[in-house]
C-alpha cells in the first residue's frame, strides 16, 4: 500500500484485535471514511483486511510493542497515536509514543469497578489515560470514583464521540407476537448469558417464550453449553456460534433482542438491531439514559441482576399487538440518524486537527 503524503496528519492505532467487538468495528469505519492516513498496529494472528495499512505487533512483550512502535512513528512519520481500549498493549505503546514527541488520543471503552480487589485491577490498564492529550469515551462520560487521572491531579481533556454505525433501516412487518427471545453478542461474563439461560424456565412457563437464538462465541461457549444441558434446554435453547448475517437470519416478528449486559454504555448490538427491525431489551444504566435521552420510544429495560424485570418487559412486549411493537421499532428507527459514520468520522478528523494545530509544518516536515 502506497502512504498517501498529501493527506496532512498520520494516525497510528494499537488496538489487540482489528474485527472482534464494538471498538474494533469503529476504527475500521474510521480508517476507511477519513480524510487523514491511518495506519493500525494490530497483534500477529488477529489482524484481517482493512482499507488501512496494517502493521503486526509480534507479542504482548511490553518491550517488543515499545519498541515497535516506536520504529513505526518513525518509519512513516506518525503525528499522532490512538490507544484503542485500556490494557497492557497500550501501556507500552503510550510510552513509546511520548518518548517519539507524538500526540496521544487515549479512548476509553470500559466501566471499572469501585469495590473490591477488583477496583484496583480494573484501573491499571487506565495508566495510558495519564499520558494521553485527549481521553475519547464512546458514551457520556462518568468519571468512576476512584479515577486514576482524579486521584493523580492529572486532567486530561475529555471528548465523547458516539459511535457511528452504517445503519440501514429495515421496514420489516412485524405481523405477529414475538414468541423467541435471540442474544447477539461476545460469551463473556459482563454479558450475562448465563442469568439469562438460566431464566428461561421461568420465562417459558410465565410469558409463553418458546426459546432462546445465542449469537455469538467466547470464552463461556463451553459452561453456557453444559448449562443448557443441564437445565434439559437443547430444543429451547440453541447456540449458533458466530453470524455476520444474524439480521438477516432471524425475523423481528419472531424474535425479540434481548441484551442483559452488567451494564450498557454505546452497544452497536442495541442499535443495529433496532435498524434491522428488531424490537430490543436491554440492562438499564446512566450512560445509556443518557444517550437516549432525547428520544420519544425507548427500548424495554431490566436490571440485569433481577431475572423478574426481564419476565415483567416480556409479558409487557407480548401482550401488545405485534401493529404496536412495529410502530415503536419504527419510531426508534427514525432516532438512528444521531450514530451516522460520517458524523463520527468527521468529529475525530476534528479532533486529530485540533491537536495538530500547524498543517503546513506537517507537510513541509514529511516532504522534506
Amino acid at each position: 500500500m502506497i502512504m498517501d503524503e498529501e493527506k496532512g496528519i498520520t494516525v497510528l492505532h494499537i488496538i489487540a484485535h482489528i474485527e472482534k467487538g464494538g471498538a474494533e468495528r469503529q476504527l475500521s469505519l474510521l480508517a476507511r471514511d477519513s480524510r487523514y492516513q491511518h495506519i493500525i498496529a494490530v497483534l500477529a494472528g488477529n489482524e484481517s483486511e482493512s482499507t488501512a495499512l496494517v502493521e503486526l505487533l509480534p507479542s504482548l512483550s511490553p518491550f517488543s510493542i515499545y519498541k515497535k512502535v516506536r520504529w513505526l512513528v518513525k518509519k512513516y512519520q506518525v503525528d499522532i497515536v490512538q490507544l484503542w481500549l485500556p490494557d497492557r498493549l497500550t501501556i507500552p505503546a503510550m510510552f513509546a509514543a511520548k518518548k517519539e514527541n507524538c500526540k496521544i488520543v487515549s479512548s476509553d471503552r470500559r466501566k471499572v469497578r469501585n469495590y473490591g480487589k477488583g477496583a484496583v485491577r480494573d484501573r491499571l490498564p487506565y495508566i495510558n489515560h495519564l499520558g494521553s492529550d485527549i481521553v475519547i469515551p464512546n458514551y457520556p462520560h462518568f468519571l468512576p470514583c476512584l479515577s486514576l487521572r482524579r486521584m493523580l491531579g492529572i486532567n486530561n481533556y475529555t471528548h465523547t464521540i458516539l459511535n457511528g454505525m452504517e445503519l440501514i433501516e429495515r421496514k420489516r412487518d412485524i405481523n405477529s407476537i414475538p414468541h423467541r427471545l435471540l442474544f447477539v453478542g461476545r460469551l463473556v461474563e459482563q454479558k450475562r448469558v448465563k442469568m439469562l439461560v438460566k431464566a428461561m424456565p421461568r420465562l417459558m412457563s410465565e410469558t409463553g417464550i418458546t426459546g432462546l437464538d445465542i449469537v455469538g462465541e467466547g470464552p463461556e461457549g463451553s459452561s453456557i453449553s453444559k448449562l443448557i444441558n443441564e437445565l434439559n434446554l437443547k430444543k429451547e435453547v440453541i447456540l449458533h456460534g458466530r453470524l455476520k448475517d444474524w439480521g438477516v437470519r432471524f425475523e423481528p416478528s419472531t424474535h425479540i433482542l434481548v441484551l442483559p449486559s452488567a451494564s450498557e454504555g454505546m452497544s452497536n448490538t442495541l442499535f443495529e438491531s433496532i435498524a434491522w427491525g428488531f424490537y430490543p431489551i436491554v440492562s438499564k444504566s446512566k450512560e445509556l439514559i443518557k444517550i437516549l435521552e432525547s428520544w420519544s420510544q425507548l427500548p424495554g429495560m431490566i436490571n440485569h441482576r433481577d431475572a423478574s424485570t426481564l419476565i415483567l418487559e416480556v409479558n409487557k412486549i407480548r401482550s401488545q399487538k405485534g401493529a404496536v411493537i412495529q410502530e415503536k421499532v419504527r419510531v426508534m428507527q427514525s432516532e438512528l440518524r444521531n450514530f451516522s459514520v460520517e458524523r463520527m468520522t468527521k468529529q475525530y478528523d476534528s479532533v486529530y486537527e485540533n491537536l495538530i494545530s500547524d498543517h503546513d509544518i506537517i507537510s513541509t516536515l514529511k516532504g522534506s
